[in-house]
């Protein structure tokens, strides 16, 4: 330990679907299992996923796709996990977002660590750089203050910790404001989304941005950047030197660059970038004690994997 705060690094595996620029974005419950082992043994404390049809890799919310992967994780490592709410459509009711959360949470030899909620809608038509036109002009990802008040207080009475996702200060404003209300806990974990150049309306990735949003929740208080149709890297120096943490996946980027990473070689870079930079990893033991959220039994996941003080974490 360097006396620095241990870097918290979520693995966010596949949000959106880059199969077709890199094969590895997993699909299937086996495949997103696999990559939540990588991701957990390159350095990863928390996991994320959104459920897919297996073969077609839409989004779907499907209870039992859910459970399978929780199990598999659950068996294979001692990540935090963190599944998305239930894919939105305009028919969408709350209790379709939060079926696999409640079916999960009521099942002990599964339960869920954390939900992510978003304080805000956003158009979500993207962008072409090269033709200059929106590929579309109509996509909204809609959510309202009655869904996020309703969301919140199953959450609370379920004991269920809230990772409190935001894709601007407007965002943030509003969640202070369900915190006032005594729904949103003081206890939280903001993630910060940020995003590139197909996709305009988010926080461009930028110094001066990245410290507007963090002025503006209070201070001390856990932070998380990402970026979402983007390149996390350069926002993920910054936010290792400031004290924040980073979440990097295949659902975020596809990172061809590197040629066609899986998300355990992007955890990886994340990880020896701090390690470079003088931070250590966080084990999602001490990702827990960092966000206050109550241990997990010791019994219920396999052994601890070995730390930056104990390997070198070779970059691919």
């Amino acid at each position: 330990m360097n006396g620095k705060l241990p870097l918290i690094i979520e693995c966010r595996s596949n949000d959106t679907d880059y199969r077709k620029e890199n094969p590895n974005c997993p699909h299937s419950p086996q495949e997103i299992v696999r990559e939540a082992v990588r991701a957990w043994e390159a350095g990863a404390s928390i996991f994320h996923w959104h459920g897919r049809d297996p073969v077609s890799g839409a989004w779907i919310s499907d209870v039992d796709i859910y459970l399978e992967a929780i199990q598999g994780i659950r068996e294979k490592t001692d990540l935090i996990i963190n599944p998305t709410l239930n894919y939105v459509t305009k028919q969408s009711h709350v209790s379709d977002r939060v079926k696999h959360i409640l079916a999960a949470k009521n099942n002990p030899a599964l339960g869920i660590d954390m939900v992510p909620l978003e304080f805000g809608s956003l158009n979500i038509d993207f962008w072409n750089p090269q033709t200059k036109q929106f590929q579309t002009y109509d996509q909204v990802h809609i959510s309202s203050r009655a869904y996020m008040q309703e969301v919140l207080k199953i959450l609370k009475e379920n004991d269920i910790f809230v990772s409190t996702v935001c894709w601007d200060v407007g965002q943030i404003r509003t969640a202070l404001c369900f915190r006032e209300m005594g729904l949103l806990p003081e206890n939280t974990f903001w993630e910060f989304v940020f995003t590139g150049e197909i996709m305009p309306s988010g926080i461009l990735p930028t110094l001066s941005n990245l410290q507007a949003v963090v002025d503006s929740i209070p201070a001390g208080e856990p932070w998380l950047v990402m970026c979402w149709n983007g390149d996390v890297m350069h926002l993920a120096a910054w936010a290792i030197t400031q004290g924040g943490h980073v979440g990097i996946g295949l659902g975020d980027h596809p990172y061809t660059r590197f040629g066609t990473p899986h998300n355990g070689e992007l955890v990886e870079k994340v990880a020896q970038m701090a390690h470079i930079l003088g931070r250590e990893v966080a084990t999602p033991a001490q990702a827990r004690e960092i966000l206050k959220m109550p241990p997990r039994d010791s019994a219920s996941h396999p052994g601890k994997r070995s730390s930056l003080e104990d390997e070198v974490i070779e970059v691919r």
